[in-house]
């Protein structure tokens, strides 16, 4: 019985510096996050005060513009900016869908439909064709809408490539 109380007493004691150390690590994981949402604070309030500024100077210029007899045409809204396309140098299971497409239609360098993409896919994942032409559809029109991908009508199907 001695002995399964000293057991008892160390697995306690194991527990209870288990227990102190989470309590410091949160502690520090705590402080460290505060610090990092100040400091994203701090950047931000440094760039909303960058972007107030440019936008004085603009409604400066444009009055200085208008006060010469000078009218400015309107400026025309811009799209969100996308990054362009990356392709990856290798393929392997880790790329995201739009590097898995990337890649394939970098490789091909000729117009691939929707189902070429997931044939090709199909055989470096050891997928089923027909689950990831269904899982990419969304992906293409997405990545074709935001200017990344070109589209050509071939009957019904679009064929597409990267847009270089």
């Amino acid at each position: 019985m001695e002995s399964t109380n000293k057991v008892a007493e160390l697995i306690r004691g194991e527990i209870l510096t288990l227990q102190s150390t989470v309590a410091v690590k949160q502690s520090e994981l705590e402080t460290v996050y505060k610090e990092a949402i100040q400091q994203a604070n701090k950047i931000k309030k440094e760039s909303q005060r960058d972007v107030d500024n440019d936008l004085r100077t603009i409604e400066n210029l444009t009055a200085a513009l208008a006060a010469l007899g000078i009218k400015l045409e309107k400026a025309k809204p811009v799209g969100k900016q996308h990054p362009l396309l990356v392709v990856p140098v290798e393929y392997h299971s880790a790329l995201t869908v739009n590097e898995k497409i990337a890649f394939i239609l970098d490789e091909s360098g000729k117009e691939l439909s929707k189902e070429e993409i997931a044939e090709v896919m199909a055989i470096y994942d050891d997928t089923d064709a027909v689950k990831i032409a269904k899982q990419i559809g969304g992906v293409l029109s997405s990545l074709k809408s935001k200017g990344l991908l070109n589209a050509t009508k071939d009957g019904r199907k679009d064929l597409f490539t990267l847009v270089k």
